[in-house]
């Protein structure tokens, strides 16, 4: 017992343990390249601080030893959780999100990854060993040279000035940006610095730059195709909660995923199939402002919190403008992404939440995608006036665990109890949801004055989680990689138009805005947009802000892929919908675009320069 005991507290077993703790960690977030150099740099770190809490000035110095290691093996957890969801770790600039991801428990349970809990192994034989001996005598174990220390600090000086890359070195950039250590410094250092030192691009450059990067979505023909189709009908706009576009038209064990959605594809029907979402962090919230105001998220957190008092003059803005009574709904609570703060500025007269609904039915976090919809129908029925309604699906959300009387796809039996098997299954269920919306839509005599729009808010199924993976390159026939997981669909039905057609153009959600008020026959002057018409445009561009790094991009042919570490040598490129290679070099000017577009958005929010043109007598 002595003996072991002693083995425990050995110097020699905690560093074998936090080898293994950096070994499991940058395993979980896929790091592959300089792997070894970056535990050597991280033990280096380790070191200075065990002399750091050995110097004898410092009073309880276990227990701040304690406190500091726990929060940032509590980080590095963090990190694994993060990536697992974003393909990214966490930044300071995310602090806020904590309270957003844990309202939804069943979601933020499903992104724990067992193996993260490895994490924390090695703290209790750390502190055990920090009881025993002072730093100073584990290190003298460790490293039996008594100079060694001053190497140690020498070498941590240098790793300090390399988180600075004074000579802005490509290596450099990729060991910043991956080390656990000096990843998070170089985080938080760089986004003090942004906060002390803002540079405002001047109005007149952004009023330039919209006009050269944006210039389709002003270049048209003398009357645009399909413009007025939908003047004067009501306006639906769903948002489907993590519907991806894979699932329009394809069958699964001999049964159509979305029979509903594929009949209204049929019908009188515009439906964009190269449609990507281009979401911040704020996912959810962040795709339905985007498509309400044709401008792209920041990457720093939900646009509705940072931007709830900013002026727009977005879609819900423009229709009560031409007497239309504007409105959203969604089944869960009015406070979760900040919309009933931010929803009066967007223009939106009333919000229904869970707390105004009947929770008759409910399907993981919220009313059932069924019981929304016949509510919304109760509603619109009493409308006296033209309407503008925003709802908002959620009953295929993450985790998509569903109910068992709700399942009515017949799954194969590998396929149960996995995420690939119940995503289909929950996405069948917001169809079915959809099918019984439209036939209440016609029993109340609002179907055919009414213009519906669908489109999908962001993935359900992440590219890279490996058992999705398998199960999806079998369905697909091909590797499952981001062309396809950021692809949702846009589905965009007019009754009575005659017009039908599938549109290939690549677009984003930051086009639907233009493309619906073409629809409506509504005029954009002096509204600040960085998106175009789809259904008239030819030349397709988005930009991305996560999943795929700031400067990420999709045209009508390719889509391209930062570097993990935010520069442009070592990105990749490859066709849409066949996975083949090209090269990265030919895409520079478009790669300058992505950055220039995102860079022009954030002014215009941060700024609020839509304030400067626009005044609305009623907010």
């Amino acid at each position: 017992m002595k003996k072991l005991k002693s083995i425990i507290a050995s110097p020699y077993f905690i560093t074998f343990l936090f080898v293994f703790k950096m070994a499991v960690y940058y395993s979980l977030i896929n790091v592959n390249r300089m792997e070894i150099v970056m535990i050597v740099l991280s033990l280096i770190v380790w070191a200075a601080i065990f002399t750091c809490f050995g110097r004898s000035g410092i009073k309880g110095k276990r227990g701040i030893f304690l406190t500091v290691y726990f929060l940032l093996s509590l980080l590095m957890f963090a990190d694994t959780m993060y990536y697992n969801y974003y393909n990214q770790t966490v930044s300071i600039r995310q602090l806020w999100q904590a309270k957003s991801v844990t309202a939804v428990p069943q979601s933020f349970l499903a992104t724990m990854i067992p193996a993260s809990f490895l994490l924390f192994l090695d703290i209790p034989f750390a502190y055990y060993s920090f009881r025993k001996y002072t730093s100073k005598e584990i290190l003298k174990k460790i490293y039996p040279w008594r100079k060694l220390k001053y190497v140690l600090y020498l070498l941590t000086a240098i790793i300090l000035t390399l988180m600075v890359n004074p000579f802005h070195s490509a290596a450099i950039e990729r060991v910043n940006s991956m080390e656990f250590f000096t990843s998070h410094v170089t985080d938080i250092y760089e986004t003090i610095s942004e906060n002390l030192d803002q540079e405002q691009m001047k109005e007149d450059e952004i009023l330039e730059v919209l006009d050269e990067v944006t210039p389709e979505a002003t270049v048209q023909t003398a009357v645009p195709q399909y413009q007025g189709i939908g003047k004067g009908k009501n306006v639906l706009v769903v948002q489907l909660e993590a519907v991806q576009d894979f699932v329009i038209g394809a069958e699964y064990n001999g049964q159509e995923i979305t029979p509903n959605l594929n009949r209204l594809i049929e019908g009188d029907t515009l439906y964009f199939n190269h449609y990507y979402t281009n979401t911040g962090k704020g996912n959810t919230a962040d795709a339905e402002f985007s498509s309400m105001n044709s401008l792209y998220p920041v990457d720093d957190g939900e646009s509705y919190r940072l931007f709830q008092d900013n002026t727009f003059h977005g879609l819900p803005w423009l229709m009560r403008e031409q007497g239309y009574y504007a409105f959203a709904i969604h089944g869960f609570e009015g406070t979760f992404w900040n919309r009933e703060n931010a929803y009066p500025n967007q223009g939106f007269q009333d919000f229904y939440s869970m707390e105004d609904l009947n929770q008759d039915e409910m399907i993981g976090m919220g009313i059932s995608d069924k019981s929304m919809f016949h509510q919304l129908v109760g509603i619109l029925q009493k409308q006296t006036t033209p309407f503008f309604t925003f709802a908002i699906t959620l009953s295929n959300h993450h985790p998509f665990h569903i109910d068992e009387q709700y399942r009515t796809l017949t799954l194969k039996e590998e396929d149960k109890e996995t995420k690939y098997g119940d995503y289909l299954e929950s996405v069948h269920y917001t169809d079915e949801a959809i099918g019984a919306l439209i036939s209440e839509l016609k029993s109340a005599g609002l179907y055919e004055n009414t213009v519906i729009a669908f489109y999908g808010d962001h993935h359900g199924l992440n590219c890279g989680m490996d058992e999705v993976m398998d199960q999806m390159n079998a369905f697909l026939g091909r590797t499952y990689d981001y062309d396809e997981m950021l692809n949702v669909p846009l589905i965009i039905n007019v009754p009575g138009s005659g017009v039908n057609k599938t549109i290939a153009t690549t677009g984003g959600q930051v086009d639907f805005m233009p493309t619906i008020a073409n629809i409506m026959g509504l005029k954009l002057d002096q509204t600040f947009t960085v998106g175009q018409d789809l259904a008239n445009a030819t030349e397709g561009f988005v930009a991305f802000t996560t999943y795929l790094f700031e400067g990420s991009f999709a045209t009508n042919d390719i889509i391209f892929q930062i570097s993990r570490e935010g520069i442009f040598e070592g990105s990749r490129a490859w066709k849409i919908g066949t996975n083949e290679e090209v090269d990265v070099s030919k895409y520079k000017a478009e790669y300058d675009k992505a950055i220039l577009l995102k860079t022009t958005s954030k002014e215009i929010l941060e700024q609020n320069m839509i304030a400067d043109f626009i005044t609305h007598e009623q907010q």
